[in-house]
């Protein structure tokens, strides 16, 4: 930004190659978050349907949600 790379690339002997590389790897990081946020949140869902009393379950959501949960490890 106003020229700041390119003084900062002039004092450190890079033009940003590992910078870019830095920040690919981070939004890598950040995808994986994401999909192990979903993940634990789909099991969350699972546990909380288990942990219901029986007669306040919903049998076909519970079967719906394991079944999901049991194809992803299959």
């Amino acid at each position: 930004m106003f020229g700041l790379g390119n003084r900062w690339a002039g004092r450190h002997g890079a033009a940003g190659g590992d910078l870019e590389k830095r920040v690919a790897a981070l939004e890598e990081a950040v995808q994986e978050n994401r999909a192990l946020n979903v993940r634990l949140a789909e099991l969350t869902d699972v546990v909380t349907e288990l942990l219901l009393p029986v007669a306040a379950r919903d049998e076909e959501r519970l079967e719906e949600l394991l079944g999901k949960y049991r194809g992803d490890f299959s």
